[in-house]
């Protein structure tokens, strides 16, 4: 490729070197990643990006490993292939080495959001497994005594919410929605996705400190803003923590009381898979994934977090919950 923009992506010791022929693919890339691009790193993977429609790579015998909302995810001979049937985008077997050729059409009848955080981020999440870094659909803060607090859950069930609130009582954060779990020095580190935030709009009134992103940009039909937590809490986030904590699994109740119960290993196990769906995309990463997420569970106690209205009246409350998670006591 002759011509076109770099960026140079890191995430702790990973590095992705990202080449692409157009604006239209680097300026969503730029913002989207801000917080990630750096000038000078050691980046042993490569994807360039061509801004053109193409006829489909995939062999017609390729499995179908994954559908994630518009994204399909094939797989055959060591080749992990992404694509919505007009943008592809093929990752050779060694995770080094990725091209993609995105047709116009993805972001005129997907948008923005499904290319930087569908379509690129699940690429981009695979060619980091290579490096041995694993993604997690988790909030993740750290407390005040230093022990990390992990929150899986699925879209909707006040992750976000509960970080704001944590981060005001005096936490501080990794990312209110996606972490990353790699290993250093023999145990489990957990860092966090810099990305913008997407708030519901219905909790900026709850918070003064939001006052001022009332007219942030909004998510495509998602009912959310797209904000910078690090404008809103300066000098809160954590560059990551391999202090053992709690993992605390959240889950909505209409019950106005929010309660605390243990979780067996195993079933943590069971419910941190489901946070973390592309395990067994490639089977050459699968055993080492799973590995990761045990030894992860071994080393914090694990809950499950019934989360009522009661907190969010009386945030003293929550905080008393997630001391009883982090001192192995519960109610």
């Amino acid at each position: 490729m002759s011509k076109g923009k770099e960026l140079r992506l890191r995430f702790g010791d990973a590095g992705i070197w990202v080449r692409a022929d157009s604006d239209q693919l680097v300026k969503p890339l730029q913002n989207y990643l801000s917080r990630h691009l750096v000038r000078e790193h050691s980046c042993p993977a490569r994807l360039e990006l061509h801004w053109q429609k193409t006829l489909s790579p995939i062999p017609t015998h390729a499995g179908l490993v994954l559908r994630y909302f518009g994204l399909k995810v094939f797989f055959e001979s060591g080749r992990t292939y992404f694509t919505d049937f007009r943008s592809y985008l093929t990752l050779e077997p060694d995770g080094k080495n990725a091209v993609g050729f995105i047709s116009p059409e993805t972001l005129e009848e997907g948008g923005r959001h499904f290319f930087t955080h569908i379509f690129f981020t699940i690429a981009l999440f695979e060619m980091l497994r290579h490096q041995g870094i694993f993604f997690l659909h988790a909030a993740g803060l750290v407390s005040p005594e230093g022990k990390s607090l992990v929150f899986p859950a699925s879209a909707g069930q006040g992750k976000s919410t509960l970080a704001l609130y944590l981060i005001r009582e005096g936490f501080k954060y990794l990312s209110d929605d996606t972490i990353f779990l790699s290993r250093s020095r023999g145990r489990v580190f957990i860092s966090g996705f810099q990305k913008l935030s997407h708030l519901p709009e219905e909790i900026f009134s709850r918070f003064p400190e939001l006052k001022l992103f009332k007219n942030a940009p909004r998510l495509e039909s998602k009912g959310k803003r797209m904000v910078d937590l690090e404008k809103v809490f300066p000098d809160r986030r954590s560059p990551g923590s391999s202090a053992p904590g709690a993992l605390v699994f959240l889950q909505k109740t209409e019950e106005g009381k929010s309660r605390l119960a243990p979780l067996s290993k195993h079933s943590a196990f069971q419910l941190l898979l489901d946070q973390s769906p592309f395990a067994y995309l490639n089977p050459a990463l699968a055993q080492e994934h799973l590995n990761i997420l045990r030894d992860f569970v071994a080393s914090n106690s694990a809950w499950a977090l019934a989360s009522g209205s009661d907190w969010t009246k009386n945030p003293r409350l929550l905080t008393t919950l997630l001391a009883a998670a982090l001192n192995g006591s519960g109610s």
